[in-house]
């Protein structure tokens, strides 16, 4: 047996059967696209520069070095997260790799980054309609696996960095999403009740509405919070350009941002219908 199926047995012997394994999957697929793109690489050029014509531009440059380039590097991630095993428990994440081990317990987690193209918000919610569970949805790149990452940070700094190479990606990044969401949001939520300003990465969301820097945009204001092109982006009520556009994984805990937003919103409602009716 190998030593990364001998680490992962005495993590089962220790703790018990894991709620979910996660292990670097469909890695000889991915080799064969490495290959194929590397060794389209090296047939275009041999007949662009041996047989082909002198004309030379972006578009060609584009199409000789591209693929070959895509492949490298899908080469070297694949060795580099070679052996990778992630297994989920109720207390927390074990990031298992060749002979480290790293925990990752809930409560312990402060931070959760995304790198993503596009998300879409699921929240869940009780018969009373308060939040019980929240997570972005998002979908891996095909081929350049490190266009996407998940990022787990403990207090202490350690950090875990997740990309595609793991099968099941898209459910272990739900999965990390809903388990820190259950640890952190009733803390962000009783301060936020008590009337505090909460502060997610560059925002800063009370009652009065979400600030960004020195600008703030009362919840009235606002139209959509919105996950694309890699972007976290806040949109203005009445305006064509985005309120605010930030790189996704520059924003520490997007789900419970988004939930928190979302929160203050349904707050708010109710309070400007009494002023319209008072006024």
């Amino acid at each position: 047996m190998t030593d990364a199926h001998n680490l992962l047995e005495r993590c089962r012997e220790e703790l018990g059967d894991p709620d979910a394994v996660f292990r670097a999957g469909r890695v000889w697929a991915k080799l064969a696209v490495a290959a194929g793109l590397v060794l389209y690489g090296g047939v275009a050029n041999y007949l662009w520069w041996v047989h082909g014509p002198a004309r030379f531009d972006h578009i060609v440059l584009l199409v000789l070095l591209g693929p070959p380039i895509t492949g490298l590097s899908l080469f070297g991630h694949l060795y580099r997260t070679r052996g990778l095993c992630v297994l989920a428990y109720p207390t927390g994440l074990l990031r298992l790799q060749r002979d480290e081990v790293e925990s990752y317990p809930w409560a312990e987690v402060e931070e959760v980054r995304l790198k993503a193209d596009k998300g879409t918000f699921v929240i869940l919610r009780d018969e009373t309609g308060e939040a019980l569970s929240g997570w972005l949805e998002v979908e891996p790149p095909a081929f350049r696996l490190w266009n996407a990452q998940l990022t787990v940070r403990r207090a202490d700094g350690t950090t875990a960095k997740l990309t595609p190479a793991v099968g099941g990606y898209p459910e272990l990044v739900a999965h990390v999403q809903r388990e820190t969401f259950r640890a952190q949001w009733p803390k962000v939520l009783a301060r936020f009740r008590g009337g505090e300003r909460v502060a997610c990465g560059p925002f800063e969301v009370s009652r009065a509405g979400l600030r960004y820097e020195k600008n703030l945009l009362p919840w009235a204001d606002l139209s959509e919070v919105a996950i694309g092109s890699k972007h976290f982006t806040v949109k203005r009520k009445g305006k064509w350009l985005p309120w605010v556009s930030k790189d996704l994984d520059d924003v520490p805990n997007p789900h419970v941002l988004m939930a928190l937003i979302e929160e203050a919103r349904r707050t708010a409602r109710p309070a400007r219908k009494r002023a319209e009716e008072a006024g």
